[in-house]
């Protein structure tokens, strides 16, 4: 079922290059359960906002088959995955959310740019806000659609783009592709097997033990470093920020790992993974650009799937947010002075804590607040805009999707060509994903102070 809509849905600032063409409410097909559903408390922090990515394809297509294509067959995953078509509401004097599964629907819109595949270069720039919807935070959450798609063309006839925002208090990447997925699944005109359908009761998140006291030192929840001798962030803030793309090829792959392991001194244990290796050659490469203090403390925060680290492990499909943030932590002369296996042995700690005593401590800590927007400080600041945290100089926020099948997202038209986050980041921060050539190959995406880019790319293919 479809509906006109131009709801929720600011102008966008490059509108000579992208025209909305139409907008559209899209309902689930059949009719789906009605009541609210409980969100557990990892979704409860998770940021209140939609996560924006894109996915390019390059082929030929008739605009109004790819429009009705889209549309009929995001009513039909609907039915399957309903509470994306249902609306966060929040519960009076406790700050936490519910989502009233509705059925209100989802928007999709369909657009044309005026500029060819080409003319968007490498999809770091801003002009790729174009090719994601944007979403109107100043309404109400009860009228937010927790999902927006936006269907351009290029100019050409010969490449589209599909942008998806969808809230993350619904899920995390891990769902959000299983979604996406399972939708280009049913677009090809596929049926969904019983074992690809969504695990949608999170109250298996819900602890039965009472609240207890922090049972670690939980350094993801302490203040992040400054640079020696500043009282803030405000001049690190202000530097521009650039964005590259960087490949590594297999082989560059093996090379890491092996310098990973050969210089570890760790007798017996397991090999560093190609996360820990990369994660650490990010960190040593960033901390040598930036040329700071060898006395300067330097952090990496990134998130842990905790799927099967739970007792038991959360079911095969969970729909929802199953992650933990962990923190590495030293100086910047023991990065730079230390073999990589140095870093990469500190990513892998920061990965080890995460265990299901340190998840229920975690979520503890989150229980144990008062107000939910005070637990949801301790991961994102104040707020997620004027006062959110810094992740920049000297620290890095690192996002793996590797282990992701983000390149299945076939609609009918051949898989992506390019896929990616759809927004450009004003702090340092690296997203490591799968080559689109399936050969293994791996893409860094990073956004890194401008002053210190080159350097960056530099020590990042010399140092291997």
């Amino acid at each position: 079922m479809m509906q006109s809509s131009r709801k929720h849905i600011r102008s966008k600032p490059f509108t000579k290059m992208v025209t909305i063409k139409a907008s559209y409410t899209v309902l689930p097909n059949e009719p789906t359960p009605e009541g609210l559903l409980w969100l557990s408390d990892i979704d409860q922090v998770a940021r209140l906002r939609h996560t924006p990515t894109i996915y390019i394809f390059h082929a030929k297509h008739n605009h109004d088959t790819l429009i009705e294509r889209m549309r009929n067959s995001l009513s039909k995953i609907l039915v399957h995955y309903y509470p994306i078509a249902g609306r966060l509401r929040r519960i009076e004097g406790s700050g936490r959310l519910e989502l009233d599964c509705n059925a209100k629907g989802v928007v999709l819109l369909e657009a044309e740019s005026t500029k060819t595949l080409d003319d968007y270069g490498d999809f770091l720039r801003e002009s790729i806000k174009d090719l994601v919807p944007t979403v109107d935070y100043t309404s109400p959450i009860e009228e937010l659609p927790s999902l927006l798609v936006q269907v351009t063309t290029f100019h050409g006839g010969k490449s589209f783009a599909i942008g998806v925002a969808l809230c993350h208090i619904l899920c995390d990447g891990v769902g959000a592709i299983q979604f996406i997925n399972s939708w280009a699944k049913l677009a090809r005109g596929d049926t969904l097997e019983p074992h690809e359908m969504p695990f949608l009761d999170r109250t298996v998140l819900k602890f039965p033990h009472p609240l207890s006291p922090p049972r670690f030192d939980h350094l993801e929840f302490k203040p992040l470093p400054l640079i020696l001798g500043r009282s803030d962030n405000t001049v690190e803030k202000n530097k521009k920020v650039d964005a590259t793309l960087l490949k590594l090829t297999p082989e560059q792959v093996g090379k890491l790992k092996k310098k990973a392991n050969d210089d570890s001194t760790k007798e017996g244990s397991r090999p560093y993974s190609r996360f820990e290796a990369i994660a650490a050659h990010i960190w040593r490469c960033a901390s040598k650009a930036r040329k700071l203090d060898k006395n300067q403390p330097t952090l990496v925060r990134f998130n842990a799937d905790i799927r099967n680290r739970l007792i038991p492990p959360l079911p095969k499909n969970y729909f929802g947010n199953a992650l933990s943030l962990t923190t590495a932590s030293c100086h910047v002369g023991d990065v730079i002075s230390n073999s990589l296996s140095y870093a990469a042995q500190k990513i892998r700690e920061a990965i080890e804590v995460v265990t299901y005593e340190y998840i229920w401590s975690q979520i503890d800590v989150i229980r144990g607040q008062e107000q939910l927007d005070n637990a949801r400080a301790l991961f994102f600041g104040q707020n997620e805009g004027k006062d959110a945290l810094f992740y920049g100089n000297p620290n890095l926020l690192i996002t793996s999707w590797m282990s992701m099948p983000m390149h299945e997202a076939d609609f009918g038209w051949g898989k992506p060509v390019y896929l990616g986050l759809g927004s450009v980041s004003t702090q340092d921060r690296a997203l490591i994903i799968q080559s689109p050539d399936g050969d293994g190959s791996i893409i860094l995406s990073i956004h890194f102070q401008m002053e210190h880019m080159q350097l960056f790319k530099k020590y990042f293919y010399e140092d291997m």
